[in-house]
């Protein structure tokens, strides 16, 4: 009486077992927050540094930042490390 089966059953079986595994797995990953990255023209609107200051400050190594095709991205660490140190950062003399 197996021609009565349903050919598609074995199919539907793996499938099931394969959303089972997808979501094992998606409990598995940790929520993480993406890090929030700041432009050059952000960061100067922020503090009184003009953007050129921020760009020899990225160029001379005072400043971290990633460079994403022609811009500088600051992550946001960099970020509140600057703002703390903006005084001494403008005025700094070399």
């Amino acid at each position: 009486m197996d021609s009565f089966a349903n050919p598609f059953a074995p199919i539907l079986s793996e499938i099931q077992a394969l959303r089972k595994d997808i979501a094992n797995l998606n409990a598995r990953i940790p929520d993480e927050k993406p890090i929030r990255r700041y432009s050059v023209q952000e960061l100067a609107e922020q503090t009184p540094l003009s953007e050129q200051t921020i760009l020899a400050a990225i160029k001379d190594g005072r400043i971290n930042a990633e460079r994403f095709g022609r811009k500088y991205l600051i992550t946001a660490e960099e970020f509140n490390r600057v703002c703390v140190e903006v005084k001494s950062l403008k005025y700094m003399r070399k």
